[in-house]
């Protein structure tokens, strides 16, 4: 039976088999693959065994070639005597996917932890300390926010709803700054 933590996949020919390991960015130094006497393979990268099993036939262990991409490991092997395999390890019916369970909300969690702890400068600690204003006011709050914003065209800003629904909102542009209506 087989054992990975990494996907895989194998093809044949009557002459060789070659599998293919998902592992990323391992350099062909660090990664080996053993053969014992019985035809249990081994694929190791340093020294975490990344996959192993039982193949169905025998291959010469004297010509293995390992080739190392940025996405994968390929292990091409010849076989010791031609012909079809009708699979590539022994008991590898049993071979249940292997899956990991993430907790999807507490990755969330620490995502939204992560973005407010980080510190930020200029534009974007304002535009941050609004959209938090914003997410915990209230709906009277959030409407003189848009109301006042809107109508005053960016130059006010304001979170008193019974002030600003009572009137339509002058433009108050900066100090050292003039209003001019702009024109087609």
């Amino acid at each position: 039976m087989a054992s990975t933590s990494y996907r895989f996949d194998w093809f044949q020919t009557e002459a060789a088999v070659t599998m293919t390991v998902m592992k990323k960015n391992v350099s062909p130094e660090r990664c080996q693959a053993r053969i014992s006497e019985n035809n249990h393979l081994r694929i190791n990268v340093d020294d975490e065994e990344i996959w192993t099993g039982k193949l169905e036939g025998p291959i010469d262990p004297t010509k293995i070639t390992i080739k190392c991409t940025p996405s994968k490991i390929e292990v091409s092997m010849p076989k010791a005597t031609p012909g079809r395999w009708t699979k590539l390890v022994i008991e590898a019916d049993s071979i249940q996917p292997t899956t990991t369970k993430r907790d999807w909300d507490a990755l969330e969690k620490q995502m939204k932890k992560e973005e407010e702890d980080e510190p930020l400068q200029g534009e974007a600690e304002v535009e941050r300390m609004f959209k938090k204003i914003y997410a915990s006011a209230s709906d009277d709050t959030r409407r003189a926010m848009i109301k006042s914003y809107s109508e005053s065209n960016g130059t006010v800003l304001s979170t008193n709803w019974s002030e600003i629904s009572k009137e339509k909102t002058e433009v108050k542009p900066p100090d050292s700054m003039e209003y001019k209506k702009w024109e087609q």
